[in-house]
């Protein structure tokens, strides 16, 4: 069964090419461009991996995944923190919201499918 991500990210165009470069490696994928339809589909679609952009309008990456982790709901659902800060500020933001990782757009969307692929072996299972 494929595993399910649910993304959210402010670019409708970031978020199209993550959904399709996800789609292709065989997740099932739900994607969000604002706060409202992110706990709309969280409420009707149980991600297996939520994958959150940092930098939003209405609310950082990191308020998100603070929220969830401390909803009863929710807390268990592994979060990864997606942005273009380097490697280093991700891992330090990462653990101080309790994300479960990160990943570095600077890497580019060739390497999103390997990464997340990578995340979700080690966070999965």
């Amino acid at each position: 069964m494929a595993k399910k991500i649910l993304l959210i990210d402010d670019s409708e165009i970031t978020l199209q090419l993550e959904r399709a470069a996800l789609e292709a490696r065989g997740y099932e994928v739900q994607a969000a461009s604002t706060l409202v339809e992110f706990e709309k589909l969280l409420k009707v679609f149980r991600p297996d991996l939520i994958l959150t952009d940092l930098h939003m309008p209405e609310a950082k990456g990191t308020d998100i995944c603070r929220t969830l982790k401390n909803e009863y709901d929710t807390q268990d659902i592994p979060i990864v923190i997606f942005s273009s800060l380097d490697d280093e500020q991700l891992g330090k933001l990462a653990e101080q919201v309790g994300a479960d990782g990160f990943l570095s757009k600077a890497n580019g969307l060739d390497a999103l499918g390997e990464k997340v692929d990578e995340l979700v072996e080690s966070i999965l299972w």
